[in-house]
């Protein structure tokens, strides 16, 4: 991973948002607009008088006469609205007043009270209330502030003179407040605040630069020696590079994640020093630690979830341990279960697994987050049509593997023969099984099509019954080779072939009576089948000497020929030395006939 060698950016941004935040206007404007008082005198005269004038009425279907003004109260509810000064909330206004709304009676309200704070020729203790008719007003000189009336008094429980006493207070305090924050003293106190949060900001950001290399460097260390990739069942699906990639990205994201909240924390702090931005970065510092309450909240809220599920994922990974000891004490023998057999535990282990994950998810599944969202819930009937459309023939293959396992067709090395290919079976999977024939050529077969084949195992009556396996071949000869010496040549030739067993015996047996010859069947014994192939050369080449030195001819089967004159067909090296092809010999027909009819006769 590649990390920013510097802080020269992450410096220079810092610096230029420290000189933003403290070049703000010094001066902000302390002078007021007249017009402005004279316009709120006006103001609440006109409010005064709307509170006296009778309010227009209109005749119900009873004749009863109802207000305009009470059918808009029953129609909406009066909302209430914050007064605020510098962003601060100095009171809140719950009633309307006459026609006057609590938003806008707010909005004139804040107008007034930022004049009279930046009015510094206005003292605080001049700020006063008087009594207009049904009114309470609050002034400063002749500059109304606000008014209140009994409607005011019953929103907040309390009598109207409390109220505007409580107010008064408020609004002095407030105004008290805003010209503290503005006073040179003040200013360079924030000054001081900006430039020690600026220092910590770099330091933080240093310690960072420092620390997390080195961090990131021993989780490298430790990814190289315990966590090269990840493989399943001896298949890779991430190689070492790829899971250095992703611990770099994520080691990058936290990061830049530490380098943001040093920002985001850093930033509304400055500005809060500041009585121009204060607002600004009271709302951002808000903001931050409303997100925080909120995911803490959260969090707190999940705990109970949290401790159901960590409940049921540890009953789950304890039920797994306990079905790991069973099943391997079964794979030993150490327990033994009548009609279950010990090749079985392997198999039923998994399924156990399986079964006990399954249910743990359909356990959990209520208790994770937006489990009951309609998003969620969409994704999940999404998946469940996928997989049930698109998995037919996989589904039908891992039913048709469990279902081998158990009818104990073949195992790991068996010697099999299916669909014509002889192999030795190398690799089960839950889809497919693989075999190695001879020629080491390897054939993928799913379990689907094995399920419907019919399945030679030539290695099972070794394993399961301890009986050798029989091999058997066929050779043909004349009616002319007594049958008994064909017998002892074809006995001592399996006895003396590679890999055949001497107990129990090989034996014969004359399988056929052809027109032109016998089918002798030799039938011998081995226990290594997966070398059946060389046994079975080895044979062959034992029955053809010991037939070549018992001066027997293994012919075609329809061959028939005339000698005379002709070379024998057994190979020289069985020939005496002195042995010498015959000549023709020539008799009359007549001899022939002669013949014919005395062996007829006989």
């Amino acid at each position: 991973m590649k990390f920013i060698s510097s802080f020269r950016i992450t410096g220079i941004c810092l610096l230029i948002g420290f000189l933003t935040v403290i070049t703000a206007p010094w001066v902000y404007s302390q002078s007021l607009d007249f017009n402005n008082i004279n316009q709120g005198i006006t103001s609440s005269i006109i409010i005064a008088q709307s509170s006296e004038e009778p309010e227009a009425s209109v005749t119900d279907e009873n004749g009863d006469k109802t207000t305009e003004e009470e059918e808009e109260k029953s129609s909406e509810e009066v909302e209430e609205a914050d007064v605020l000064l510098d962003g601060k909330t100095v009171f809140t206004i719950k009633s309307a007043l006459g026609d006057v709304s609590p938003e806008n009676r707010a909005k004139a309200t804040m107008e007034r009270l930022e004049e009279v704070a930046q009015n510094s020729a206005i003292l605080p203790e001049e700020i006063n209330s008087t009594n207009l008719k049904d009114l309470e007003l609050i002034q400063a000189d002749d500059l109304i502030i606000t008014a209140f009336s009994e409607e005011d008094a019953e929103a907040e429980n309390m009598p109207l003179s409390q109220l505007v006493d409580e107010r008064l207070e408020q609004i002095i305090t407030a105004i008290t407040e805003y010209r503290e924050s503005r006073t040179q003293e003040s200013i360079l106190w924030g000054t001081i605040k900006a430039v020690i949060a600026t220092i910590i900001a770099f330091i933080t950001l240093y310690l960072f630069n420092k620390i997390l290399p080195s961090i990131f460097n021993r989780i490298r260390a430790w990814q190289r020696e315990r966590l090269d990739s990840v493989e399943f069942q001896g298949l890779q699906f991430i190689s070492g590079r790829q899971v250095a990639k992703f611990i770099s990205f994520v080691f990058t994201l936290i990061r830049v994640f530490l380098v943001f909240l040093v920002f985001y924390i850093y930033i509304p702090l400055v500005l809060s020093y500041f009585p121009w931005t204060q607002s600004i970065g009271v709302k951002l510092l808000n903001g931050f630690w409303g997100a925080i309450n909120l995911v803490f909240g959260g969090i707190i809220a999940y705990l109970p979830n949290l401790f159901i599920i960590a409940a049921i994922g540890i009953l789950a990974y304890y039920s797994i341990r306990f079905a790991d000891f069973f099943f391997k004490a079964v794979q030993q023998e150490r327990i033994r279960i009548n009609g279950f057999y010990p090749e079985w535990a392997k198999p039923t282990y998994n399924l156990t697994v399986f079964f006990i994950i399954a249910l743990a998810g359909v356990l959990i599944f209520p208790y994770l987050p937006a489990s009951s969202s309609a998003g969620f819930q969409g994704i999940s009937i999404f998946a469940g049509a996928l997989f049930t459309l698109g998995s037919t023939a996989i589904i039908g293959n891992i039913v048709s593997g469990i279902v081998l396992i158990y009818t104990r067709a073949f195992q790991l090395e068996d010697v099999i023969t299916v669909n014509d290919k002889t192999g030795r079976v190398v690799e089960k999977t839950m889809l497919t099984t693989r075999i190695m024939t001879p020629d080491n050529e390897v054939i993928t077969i799913p379990n689907a099509t094995l399920l419907v084949s019919d399945i030679t195992n030539y290695t099972a009556s070794i394993r399961d019954r301890k009986q050798p396996l029989v091999l058997k071949t066929t050779i043909t000869l004349g009616y002319d080779v007594p049958w008994r010496k064909v017998h002892q040549v074809l006995i001592d030739a399996a006895k003396e072939s590679e890999g055949i067993l001497q107990t129990p015996e090989p034996f014969v047996l004359q399988t056929s009576l052809d027109d032109f010859y016998v089918a002798y069947t030799i039938k011998a014994f081995t226990n290594t089948p997966e070398k059946m192939a060389l046994i079975y050369s080895a044979l062959h080449q034992s029955i053809q000497d010991k037939c070549n030195e018992a001066d027997i001819e293994i012919l075609s089967p329809h061959y028939r020929a005339v000698r005379d004159g002709h070379q024998i067909t057994i190979p020289e090296n069985y020939l005496p030395e002195d042995y010498q092809a015959p000549g023709f010999r020539f008799e009359s027909l007549g001899n022939i006939l002669k013949k014919n009819n005395d062996h007829q006769d006989q």
